[in-house]
């Protein structure tokens, strides 16, 4: 089955966006590629733009040609000059498409700013945007933008906007803001700083002739110090020809959900009605509304048409309430249930090395988060009914066996599948077994160093051997076999019995061998060497005068 490369393998891509809207996953504008139509265009959107360090946050590439969806399967490279991607921990990664769309994670160590390039071809056509990502210090006192007052403005005229927010700090003159359109970036004329408020004069894009350009802006805050702090604002204003109460969408995230609805998107564009509501539609069923802002919508999709297997494809439409006038539509696809029904294999030993776990079902929505045998399963490829992931291994306490169910959610929906098949990690199927071991007696005083043959199964894993209480030196040969030293830390010669002569070998103590894995399980030979030592004649006791 053909696998489409479309990994994270996260576990969480939640954070808090301190933009526009604080409610949903938001997407700015893409760079290089912008608008156009007669040529293959890319536009990046992020889950947060401003993620705390240490977290890492979804980036999302959607590509078309000639204004239409490029084929699946089509390379998309992600670059980046701070952080690693998620699905490889390094700081470019090769993701391809599904419906035009190619799905990644990108991590930051620590604070910082991270450009991020996204390259691709096809057609003979190649194409490029780029996006910034701020890592921000993990502290509640940094600033941060709530909203744009106003958030459309004129591509031909200057015009003063308000960043609303809170904790700013420094002048006009250590303040910057810019804005980004098309690729195209461009500084701002900062005119004031306040505590809750940066007034911002915008700069003109004579070049922009579309009805509406989602604009991206950037806030740097202590352009005089050593580490000026960054806020990336991705969706809280557009530049545009058109009416600002013209809707227009410009993406959909997620563009897939189950027939049951309930999927949470977020409607990214502009010109959403804020006074008098807006409603949006999947097909003809009209979805809930959740939260509105002039570029954003969050809606829960309604239940799908039809849902007895395969996919279905609706355009998403939002209309303006007041004016009446309605947005182009956007596709959104309806597909089954999430569900696990089988994986292969359904064991692996608890140590390694693993081999790839094959997760198939329906409804699986990349990226996604995989658990099994209670382990997170790092992903690397994701399609509609077919996962692949690598299991991780456990830290083993006793000598069980650890198994759990597979689970799978979809990050970008939150959905989560019932729990599926059994994942097992074997620990007590690979414990050692001993059966014999000679020799069974020594003087250990005498003959030292004497070595024990141990015989059995699973002796490959032995990690200690004990006589007694005693740790051992030992040697693994096979699995069926390994040698040990005896260990000699015995006190004096011990006296000899009464009618026994000096020098002759006498038993000082019978112990048990014991063989402990790495995994912790044991084995044990009852009473299976025994110590001798040559006695000493007590000392005669002279007698008395």
């Amino acid at each position: 089955m053909r696998r489409i490369a479309i990994a994270l393998s996260l576990v969480a891509l939640v954070a808090v966006l301190h933009a526009c809207a604080a409610d949903a996953p938001t997407k700015p504008p893409a760079g290089g590629g912008g608008g156009q139509t007669s040529a293959l265009s890319i536009q990046l959107f992020t889950s947060d733009a401003n993620p705390k360090a240490g977290t890492c946050t979804q980036i999302e590439a959607v590509v078309t040609l000639n204004g239409n969806s490029v084929p699946d399967g089509t390379s998309v490279v992600f670059t980046s000059d701070f952080g690693t991607f998620s699905q490889n921990s390094l700081p470019t990664v090769s993701v391809v498409t599904t419906g035009g769309q190619a799905v990644t994670a990108l991590c930051g160590p620590g604070a910082g700013q991270a450009k991020v390039k996204a390259t691709a071809t096809s057609g003979g056509k190649t194409g490029s945007a780029n996006l910034v990502i701020s890592f921000q210090p993990s502290s509640g006192t940094l600033p941060f933008v709530s909203a744009c007052q106003p958030s459309f403005g004129d591509p031909n005229a200057p015009q003063t906007i308000v960043l609303t927010g809170g904790r700013f700090f420094g002048t006009p003159a250590t303040s910057k803001v810019q804005f980004t359109a098309n690729g195209i970036t461009k500084d701002g004329l900062v005119t004031d700083v306040a505590t809750g408020a940066v007034t911002v004069q915008t700069p003109q894009f004579p070049e922009l002739t579309a009805p509406s350009t989602l604009t991206s802006i950037t806030l740097t805050l202590g352009t005089n110090l050593s580490t000026p702090v960054v806020l990336s604002l991705p969706n809280c204003f557009s530049f545009g020809t058109s009416a600002s109460n013209q809707p227009t969408i410009t993406a959909i995230l997620p563009s897939q959900g189950s027939f049951s609805g309930g999927t949470r998107v977020t409607i990214i564009g502009s010109g959403f009605a804020t006074s008098g509501g807006v409603q949006v539609f999947f097909g003809n069923t009209e979805a809930t509304v959740v939260s509105t802002t002039f570029s954003q919508i969050v809606a829960i999709s309604p239940a799908g048409p039809g849902g007895n297997g395969g996919t279905t494809t609706v355009g998403v439409t939002v209309k303006n309430i007041t004016s009446g006038l309605t947005s182009a539509g956007i596709n959104f696809t309806y597909g089954p249930a999430l569900k696990v029904t089988s994986i292969n294999p359904v064991e692996e030993p608890s140590d390694g090395p693993f081999t790839p776990l094959t997760i198939f079902g329906t409804g699986f929505q990349a990226p996604v988060a995989v658990i099994a045998g209670q382990r997170p399963c790092t992903v690397s490829s994701v399609s509609a009914t077919e996962i692949v992931c690598m299991p991780t291994g456990v830290l083993v306490s006793d000598c069980s066996d650890v198994v759990g169910p597979v689970v799978v959610t979809n990050v970008d929906t939150g959905d989560t599948s019932p729990a599926g098949p059994d994942f097992r990690y074997l620990v007590k199927t690979f414990a050692p077994a001993l059966s014999f071991s000679q020799p069974s007696v020594g003087d250990v005083f005498l003959n030292s160093p004497i070595t024990v043959t141990l015989f059995g199964s699973g002796l490959s894993r032995v990690t200690k051997v004990t006589f007694g209480n005693r740790a051992a030196s030992f040697q693994r040969i096979s699995d069926g076999q390994l040698t040990a030293t005896v260990p000699d830390d015995l006190a004096q010669a011990p006296a000899c019995p009464a009618g026994t002569p000096g020098m002759t070998e006498v038993t000082v103590e019978t112990v048990d061998i014991t063989v402990t894995s790495e995994t912790g399980c044991t084995s044990t030979l009852s009473a299976a060497f025994t110590y001798q030592r040559q006695c000493v004649s007590p000392t005669p006791t002279p007698a008395a005068p």
